[in-house]
């Protein structure tokens, strides 16, 4: 039985921002800039508060999963991401229970100093670390994710494809799998041609502009000349052949240079609406002079921030449903354990 290759490993929807669906995608189109703003500002945002919904518990889990994975690994098939990309649980939050348990009387010089600060007490280590979009960290490490982070494609569908066509090179080697996952210090680099911000330059017209115009001055001039040379003695052979060959040298000169067989010059130019989605996630080091980025980490969490870019907030009920959904489910599709029924996702 021969194993499928990577590009029939994954689905993709005829029209994936389509703003009727109005989920927001990992693309640069315009289509689903309208649909972040729908999701951010727009009627669509009542679908996000569960707080003030009519829908059971697990049609809001359903609900929130249903976003979330339209953004994160839409087209990676529900099976292939509980099975590969869903982790077991979330990383725990190390030191915060030991620190507060050997704490004593340090912790209550320090609750006595926050009572004195008043508003300017909140800190970044009292701020709930945003763990649930976490569960995400490892579509993140695939590789044509990453080149999509870089910003060498307009979206992951592109990056996918540049990845299956040979385009991107893995720590030197040519590598066509994209479900291939980074650690930390592999290098990337992408042919120059096929990044989406560089195209060909433009031919110069400056050139031959300056050419049309000696040529229409020669025309006047030979025009303006009088007919003097019916009167005049014919030459001779060897001046016509000279002054013949000194217009051909002459007009020759004045052609431009013919275009090079070598590589030619990529000029910078950026799709419409693309500015919102330019940025670099902190665990990339990329270098456009190149076309190659490092992965520096794994992209992890800290106090009140997240390194899994997302549309919707690290912390917010629709990641925290979007994980109960799952760990309910199990990774398999068998039920939650006994120890957990019941419990919320930071009870």
């Amino acid at each position: 039985m021969t194993r499928p290759s990577a590009a029939l490993l994954a689905h993709k929807s005829s029209n994936p921002t389509h703003i009727a669906k109005c989920l927001p995608r990992m693309s640069w189109a315009p289509a689903n800039l309208y649909n972040l703003y729908q999701r951010t500002y727009g009627p669509p945002t009542s679908e996000t508060k569960f707080t003030k919904s009519s829908m059971t518990l697990f049609q809001q889990k359903w609900k929130a999963k249903q976003l979330a994975r339209g953004y994160h690994g839409d087209w990676i098939t529900e099976s292939t991401f509980k099975k590969q990309f869903l982790p077991d649980s979330l990383p725990p939050i190390i030191g915060t229970k030991s620190a507060m348990a050997r704490g004593g009387a340090e912790n209550d010089s320090a609750s006595r100093g926050s009572l004195r600060g008043g508003r300017h007490s909140t800190t970044k280590t009292q701020e709930r670390v945003p763990l649930a979009s976490l569960m995400f960290a490892e579509v993140e490490k695939r590789l044509d994710t990453v080149v999509f982070r870089c910003c060498f494609a307009n979206s992951v569908y592109r990056a996918r494809m540049m990845v299956v066509h040979g385009k991107v090179s893995v720590n030197g080697v040519k590598c066509t799998n994209a479900n291939m996952r980074l650690q930390p210090g592999d290098l990337i680099s992408v042919i120059p041609s096929a990044v989406t911000t560089l195209k060909p330059a433009k031919p110069t017209e400056h050139v031959t502009e300056s050419v049309k115009a000696d040529e229409l001055s020669s025309e006047a001039a030979t025009s303006e000349q009088p007919t003097e040379a019916s009167t005049t003695t014919p030459e001779s052979p060897t001046e016509a052949s000279a002054s013949t060959t000194t217009s051909t040298s002459t007009s020759t000169s004045k052609l431009p240079p013919p275009p090079s067989s070598g590589p030619q010059p990529l000029e910078f130019e950026l799709p419409d609406f693309a500015a919102p989605f330019l940025f670099i996630p902190p665990y990339l080091e990329v270098s456009w002079t190149t076309c190659s980025a490092i992965y520096l980490r794994h992209p992890t969490a800290g106090p009140g921030m997240s390194e899994v870019p997302s549309p919707y907030e690290a912390d917010g009920e629709v990641m925290k449903l979007t994980w109960e959904y799952y760990s309910g489910l199990g990774r398999k599709g068998d039920k939650r354990p006994a120890r957990l029924v019941g419990k919320r996702l930071g009870a």
